[in-house]
């Protein structure tokens, strides 16, 4: 019965591509010439498609998943988009493992994922360059791993992320239709929804390390992460700093949009674009201002999403590609100081202290961080935190997520010592360290 329902679904889902916008690539702003009721419409449709609860939850390895990417490519398909030549049918496959406590071995099990790409081609002479606009697409099921509350309900994670994949398969069609009569230079874009998110940025990291085109030959990866409940009208965009050149091209292009950018100068490591920062490749990353509490729980639904919002959101993804596309110069890498501190959350922007660590993974069952990595300098480092420890507590409270513990951070001033439990080989070690400033 479920199984009829789901077909049910897809068979429902209508795609409603932007027509009209014949115009040239040279356009002072693509968010002010788009039918604004047009996009939310079909903003709101992708969006409740990958969020149904007949997908179960987007579960890479299960049926509700390969669902949500056979709906994937065949909206790209529909665009006219192409598939790129190295790939079958849009589909670039990898194996992964996914569950267990911080994917450990002990209770995961390897699962194939795929990430969903598609081609919007350049020319002019700069059609050899690329800009990426990416999303993942899977979630958590119904919460075997990963749940802040694991209740055994699908958890539908419509704002994580079927709000940002159903922003690149809009902003897709924006794009596609503002340069389908264009003759003018402009690089090609490549859209890609990533699988494997949830169990540590398996399909991103995947294609950072077998990339469909040459990361040398990639100007820039823009990411869309939890855009579908914006609050008041706010959208945060961090990553500019990775970018010599980023400024000129992000500065006024929220003009005509009813979005603000607030710009933030650090950039969290626990999102897809970190996996092409990490082989320098400027990124840009937009998310919303204000965490929700809800995240990587069964609240996760439809029924809360601000779809205006989330439209908007991709509407300002598709300028920002747009003017990637046709710049006469790129972005040139730069690293950003700060990176691989967990404490950059948007939700906790006032905290004064890094900390130092990269989270191996950031929605466990079980509590704790993963230390996937220690950034030289830093407390961690300084404090004598290594690569593989499992942070425990924080001055004797438990540390329940990174979001628990980014609170925790916030009460600290630079100076003030702490005492960090880690689990390393079976053993649990406290550790004195002070922390230091941003």
């Amino acid at each position: 019965m479920r199984f009829h329902h789901t077909i049910v679904v897809l068979a429902w889902l209508t795609l409603t591509p932007l027509h009209g916008q014949d115009t040239p690539s040279d356009q002072p702003n693509l968010v002010a010439m788009t039918a604004q009721d047009e996009a939310i419409d079909t903003y709101r449709e992708h969006l409740i498609f990958l969020a149904h609860p007949a997908l179960e939850g987007r579960l890479p390895g299960e049926r509700g998943c390969a669902i949500a990417e056979e709906m994937i490519s065949t909206t790209f398909r529909q665009l006219g988009l192409d598939s790129p030549e190295s790939l079958t049918d849009y589909r670039d496959s990898f194996e992964f493992r996914q569950g267990g406590r911080f994917g450990s071995n002990a209770d995961s099990k390897v699962v194939t994922g795929n990430n969903i790409c598609a081609v919007l081609p350049g020319q002019g002479g700069l059609e050899d360059e690329w800009v990426i606009l990416g999303a993942h697409h899977d979630h958590l099921g119904r919460g075997e791993f990963g749940s802040r509350s694991p209740d055994g309900q699908i958890h539908e994670g419509a704002d994580d992320n079927a709000s940002g994949t159903a922003a690149v398969l809009l902003a897709a069609g924006l794009l596609r239709d503002i340069f389908i009569d264009d003759g003018g230079p402009r690089r090609s874009i490549l859209f890609i929804t990533f699988s494997g998110e949830e169990s540590g940025l398996n399909g991103s990291r995947h294609y950072a390390e077998d990339p469909v085109v040459p990361l040398s030959q990639t100007t820039a990866m823009i990411n869309l992460d939890m855009v579908g409940r914006l609050v008041d009208d706010e959208i945060q965009l961090t990553g500019h700093g990775s970018g010599k050149g980023f400024n000129q091209i992000v500065t006024g292009v929220d003009a005509d949009s009813t979005l603000k950018i607030r710009k933030g100068e650090s950039l969290t490591s626990r999102s897809d674009h970190a996996s092409f920062y990490d082989k320098g490749v400027p990124v840009l990353f937009l998310t919303a201002t204000v965490f929700s509490d809800d995240y990587h729980t069964s609240r996760d639904d439809a029924s809360r999403i601000n779809f205006e919002g989330g439209a908007n959101a991709a509407i300002l993804a598709a300028e920002l590609v747009r003017r990637l596309a046709v710049s006469s110069d790129s972005p040139v890498f730069t690293e950003i100081e700060g990176m691989t501190s967990a404490g950059d959350g948007p939700s906790f922007s006032d905290i004064k202290i890094r900390f130092g660590i990269k989270p191996g993974n950031y929605g466990d069952l079980e509590p704790g961080i993963l230390v996937s990595g220690v950034s030289p300098g830093t407390s961690a480092q300084d404090g004598g935190v290594l690569t593989g420890d499992i942070m425990v507590r924080w001055n004797g409270r438990a540390i329940d997520d990174v979001r628990a513990w980014m609170g925790m951070m916030a009460e600290h001033e630079p100076g003030d010592v702490v005492t960090v439990t880690v689990l390393r080989d079976d053993s649990e070690i406290d550790l004195p360290i002070m922390l230091k400033p941003k």
